[in-house]
């Protein structure tokens, strides 16, 4: 793209997200975009997000995108949802941007679609799922809609879409255009993350492989660690976490592992056992890369990210139910390839202790992963980063 060309471009990642909604932009910022000449990107994030993001060379909008905790709460949700719309308005007015990218940020076909500007959406399999009817529950959610806050319930549904005071008929068909962007980026491989057969569009679908950061312990943490390290050393080491948004309890599988004499380091905060808290490491944010790197066994969530850490770093894991079908249809596709297992939630199968207790016996006897299998999908993540070209994406997005 031409020096004299400049681009602006406007990046809106998931309002409540966390970190799992902004690293998939950050990294695809800093991978990609910062190395397009003539692209000037901004980010709309809130306070804490903008003193991380600037820290890291990355322009943000000068603007004031902060809730108050109790605000993300269904009581408020026709407040919350006019707040989102008004800031994305005045931050749209503000870049002129002709490209909107965007990471789970329902209102954008307000100012993409409707202004006729191309939108770029992080996607994944819980948008376009591809499993076989027959594996899925009924009863599950995607995860956005689990738990109490606002936009985890009511941004999915169209008729509170239709409750909020400023929507017209006009407003409310551009959001119902949420899932269809002219361009979607799958922060995967094709062989995990798979389209459905009779998929439309395919080639406005393109895989960037994992959109997440390498990064490495805190001198601090480090030091933490490898005191934790020496006192349980010739324990295996398993790493046990549920991501910063999940609340499936996950203390009885924690309490196992270090009654089995293992080095359990996890991200849950849960009370443990005088006669093992020397077995038990917590620290609520882990560099993930790292700690899988040093695991045995990683047992987690599923979450998008997340899952592609134990491949990366060729380690065994299982993974837990949480009643989201966006984290089982991956669960469920890594367990078919061979390369984790599955543990269902506790409400869907009362066996799941039984279930677990054979897989980690698989485990043990060093028969849980395909290692071949493995070797194969670091071989299509490595070729499938290096084979993404942001330009392209953009000039599909531009044409």
């Amino acid at each position: 793209m031409a020096d004299d060309n400049q681009m602006n471009i406007l990046t809106i990642p998931y309002f409540a997200g966390g970190l799992s909604h902004l690293i998939p932009l950050y990294v695809l910022h800093h991978r990609w975009l910062s190395n397009i000449a003539g692209i000037n990107n901004q980010f709309l994030v809130n306070s804490r997000a903008q003193k991380f993001l600037v820290m890291h060379g990355i322009r943000c909008m000068p603007l004031a995108y902060d809730f108050e905790e109790h605000l993300l709460t269904s009581d408020h949700a026709l407040r919350t949802k006019a707040y989102v719309m008004e800031m994305e308005n005045r931050a749209f007015g503000m870049a002129k941007p002709s490209l909107i990218i965007e990471d789970t940020s329902f209102f954008t076909p307000l100012i993409a679609e409707k202004n006729q500007l191309p939108r770029i959406s992080i996607q994944r399999t819980g948008i376009f799922r591809s499993i076989d009817k027959r594996f899925r529950n009924s009863s599950h959610v995607h995860s956005l809609q689990k738990g109490g806050y606002i936009q985890k319930s009511d941004f999915f549904s169209d008729r509170n879409n239709l409750e909020v005071p400023t929507f017209n008929d006009s407003d409310s068909y551009f959001l119902q255009q949420y899932a269809k962007p002219k361009v979607k980026i799958i922060p995967g491989i094709p062989t995990i993350e798979r389209l459905p057969e009779n998929m439309e569009d395919r080639e406005s679908y393109f895989y960037s492989g994992p959109l997440i950061v390498m990064d490495k312990p805190s001198k601090n943490l480090s030091n933490r660690l490898d005191e934790f390290l020496d006192i349980n050393k010739q324990k295996p080491i398993v790493f046990i976490t549920t991501g910063t948004i999940d609340k499936t309890p996950i203390a009885n599988f924690i309490a196992f592992f270090a009654k089995r004499n293992y080095a359990v380091i996890t991200t849950c905060d849960c009370e443990i056992n005088e006669t093992y808290k020397r077995a038990v490491f917590y620290n609520k944010l882990l560099p993930l890369n790292y700690i899988c790197g040093i695991s045995n066994l990683v047992i987690h969530q599923c979450g998008s990210g997340m899952y592609h850490y134990p491949i990366m770093n060729r380690v065994p894991s299982l993974t837990i139910g949480t009643q989201c079908y966006d984290r089982e249809d991956i669960a469920l596709r890594l367990q078919e390839l061979g390369v984790s297992g599955h543990i269902p939630h506790p409400n869907d199968n009362p066996n799941y202790w039984n279930i677990f207790l054979e897989m980690v016996n698989k485990f043990e006897k060093n028969i849980l992963t395909d290692y071949d299998m493995m070797d194969k999908l670091q071989i299509e993540i490595n070729e499938t980063m290096s084979n993404f070209k942001m330009e392209k994406v953009i000039q599909y997005a531009l044409a």
